[in-house]
């Protein structure tokens, strides 16, 4: 039975795949010495070569975590890092993907230091989203450090040059040794305790990675984490970085940085005042000039207008209205009594007294008018009433256009 033949891809995917599925390979710590260093300033990455008496490993490290190095590797440089083993596929080299790195000479407290920071950091314990904002204008400052060290007295002298009324209480605490971490821990719950200063500062100057391991103590680090007063941390110098210093809510290089950014600058802050004043000065004085030209205008407007004159001839003018509406009034007046005279004598025209009093008289018959003959019979009662009185007679007789139609028997 013959052999499978395979390609050179087809056996560097399945020795990657044989790598990348053995757990053992996918978090590793390895120490060696650097050589063939290169750092491609181009892209960030580093390449390089771990070795030690018998052996080369090639490696290589991104730029994102390139980036968080806070050395300059160099060859010939002993260190310690942490990552992961797998294949090339390209060349068919196997290396290491670095993604973490720091000197050698510390041991095993780099590689726990390393294992409680990844930890940590997948916890989310470092997430921007928990810390706390610092406060602009603290009343007191609660310092956690050594009672004897130089850093109460660099943040003394800080906190006195920028603004003095500000009140310092400090908790005394080991910063090194067996117990200093239980100390720490205890000066941060007791001041979360109390509740009687604004922000807290934790530092000591700096020292060497065992001098400053205590501030990567788990316990510290989750106590600084449940803090509900802000914590700003001061561990050492600019390039040493500690647990605490990823957990604070700010981290400063140095404990007098540290009291610089908890404190305003008394100068600055009545500088800021005196420019808000004078702003705030210019701004009325100018705004007094404005309104005092508008006055001004206005009056000359005024004057311009002459109001005397002005009122006399208003007032002329209604006299003139007053007068126009009483001569409109009275014409209207006239108007209306030529009209009802007018129709006052048209209705006496027509009264029946005036016909009366011309000759005519009128006949009624039950205090009814009799307007025609054939509406009397022979013998009726009827009366005629004439201008100066009245005739009660008796029907004779009944003429209808001169025939006689009804005549007493």
């Amino acid at each position: 039975m013959s052999a499978s033949i395979l390609t050179v891809s087809q056996i560097n995917t399945y020795v990657k795949m044989l790598l990348d599925g053995d757990p053992r390979l996918k978090n590793v710590f390895i120490s060696g010495e650097i050589s063939n260093f290169n750092n491609n300033y181009r892209s960030g990455h580093f390449y390089f070569s771990l070795k030690d008496e018998k052996s080369v490993i090639k490696a290589v490290m991104f730029s994102t975590n390139a980036s968080r190095v806070r050395f300059k590797p160099v060859d010939g440089m002993k260190v310690i890092v942490s990552g992961r083993i797998s294949v090339y596929e390209a060349t068919g080299q196997y290396q290491l993907y670095v993604d973490s790195m720091q000197p050698d000479g510390v041991g095993s407290l780099a590689i726990a230091y390393e294992q409680l920071k990844n930890r940590l950091l997948e916890e989310g314990l470092f997430d921007d989203s928990h810390k706390l904002r610092i406060p602009e204008f603290p009343k007191k400052i609660g310092v956690i450090t050594s009672s004897t060290g130089a850093v109460i007295q660099d943040i003394k002298n800080v906190v006195s040059r920028r603004c003095p009324v500000v009140e310092i209480v400090l908790c005394p605490a080991a910063v090194q040794g067996e117990y200093a971490a239980q100390q720490l821990v205890g000066a941060v719950e007791l001041f979360n305790r109390l509740n009687n200063v604004d922000v807290i500062i934790i530092g000591r100057g700096g020292g060497s990675f065992e001098d400053l391991n205590c501030f990567n103590d788990e316990r510290l680090v989750r106590t600084i984490y449940a803090s509900k007063i802000p914590v700003i941390s001061a561990v050492g110098h600019e390039t040493d970085y500690t647990l605490c210093d990823f957990v604070s809510d700010l981290r400063a290089p140095t404990p007098s940085a540290a009291a610089e950014i908890a404190v305003p600058d008394r100068s600055e802050l009545r500088k800021e005042i005196d420019d808000i004043y004078e702003f705030i000065e210019s701004a009325v004085e100018n705004k007094l000039y404005s309104e005092m030209l508008s006055v001004d205008r206005l009056n000359d407007r005024l004057s311009s207008l002459r109001f005397d004159n002005y009122i006399v001839s208003e007032r002329m003018y209604i006299l003139s209205l007053n007068k126009n509406l009483n001569s409109m009034i009275e014409n209207k007046i006239k108007l209306e009594k030529a009209e009802v005279s007018a129709a006052a004598n048209k209705v006496n025209s027509l009264s029946p007294i005036n016909l009366l009093q011309k000759g005519y008289s009128a006949v009624l018959k039950d205090n009814s008018v009799v307007s025609s003959v054939k509406l009397l019979d022979v013998n009726d009662r009827i009366t005629v009433k004439m201008a100066d009185g009245e005739i009660n007679c008796s029907v004779e007789s009944i003429d209808v256009s001169g025939e006689k139609i009804y005549e007493r028997i």
